[in-house]
């Protein structure tokens, strides 16, 4: 399994971070709240009668290329936006697969309408994959910066969305790193940021299944406000973070940030912006004047047509 942790109080790009399991211990871990316990039932409003919507995604409407040359196109969902690209990038679009073959063309950091064809492959430890090429023809893109495009209203009509909130709540405040390792993209794992700008450590879902147990620390980066460093594990930060958020009776609203804004930049990163997401939001209370409030942003990217977990990021008042 790969590692790779970055730090710095400024993380504009994506980082993979593969956190390596340390061995099972009979240690607690450090936290106020039981590791496994039954969730409360608690009523959230926004996840009432919502009916399953069938997609409006159009068939593909590319001519069929000649069976010589091109295989049939087979668990291809047309069509396809780019994401993970910086702005002021472009994706470039080469003529066979591998970054050392010639550029044919390049696509937008916030492309849409991209179309596959079908034909893919590995190149350089990458799956590369065969697309339509705005200026004509054919090329090749590294799959990585690509996701499947779904619109913002089938996005927020679609209760499998809500299922998949449902079950991250419930993974959440049980511990449960079998249930969380079930609901993460197989394409990009899920991208984990205690702060805006700190960190990114990106989970596949084989680290999300112990990664309520890990004793690896992570340097998430400053804390807003304080600007201290922020060291510990996933148990000691990020997890009860969560807890708190989801134990509550919490505010959902889809693709917004809400006044998020106001205390982060660009909430929702711009290499994220063709990913839909959720805001999940627990309200301030009346004895801190509001200010106590926290927020996750719950970014999801569908894999083959089905809702997966892909990015999470913490929020909350900063002085």
């Amino acid at each position: 399994m790969k590692k790779l942790l970055l730090l710095g109080s400024i993380c504009l790009t994506v980082v993979a971070c593969a956190l390596q399991p340390s061995a099972p211990t009979n240690t607690p871990l450090p936290l106020e709240t039981p590791t496994s316990f039954t969730a409360p039932t608690i009523a959230v409003a926004t996840f009432t009668a919502i009916p399953t919507v069938q997609s409006t995604q159009a068939a593909p409407t590319n001519p069929a290329p000649p069976a010589a040359t091109l295989p049939p196109v087979t668990g291809v969902y047309n069509p396809y936006a780019v994401i993970l690209v910086n702005q002021g990038d472009v994706l470039n679009i080469r003529s066979a697969a591998g970054i050392g073959q010639p550029v044919v063309g390049s696509l937008a950091p916030n492309a849409v309408g991209v179309n596959r064809t079908g034909p893919a492959t590995s190149a350089g430890g990458d799956r590369w994959v065969e697309i339509q090429n705005p200026a004509g023809g054919t090329g090749w893109v590294n799959a990585k910066f690509l996701t499947e495009q779904v619109t913002s209203s089938t996005f927020c009509s679609d209760s499998r969305v809500s299922d998949l909130l449902n079950n991250l709540r419930t993974a959440v405040l049980n511990s449960n790193g079998e249930s969380l390792s079930s609901l993460v993209s197989p394409e990009h794992g899920f991208d984990l940021r205690l702060w805006r700008w700190g960190t990114v450590a990106n989970y596949t879902s084989k680290e999300a299944a112990w990664v309520f147990q890990s004793e690896y620390a992570v340097k998430w980066g400053p804390a807003p406000g304080s600007g201290m460093d922020t060291n510990g594990t996933f148990s000691e930060h990020i997890l009860p973070k969560l807890q708190e958020v989801f134990s509550a009776n919490y505010m959902l609203n889809c693709n917004d940030t809400l006044d998020l804004a106001t205390f982060s930049l660009e909430p929702w990163p711009s290499e994220y912006a063709n990913v839909n997401f959720y805001t999940v939001r627990k309200p301030g209370s009346d004895q801190y004047g509001g200010m106590d409030w926290r927020a996750w942003t719950v970014g999801v990217e569908y894999v083959q047509g089905k809702p997966m977990l892909f990015a999470l990021i913490n929020y909350q008042w900063e002085p």
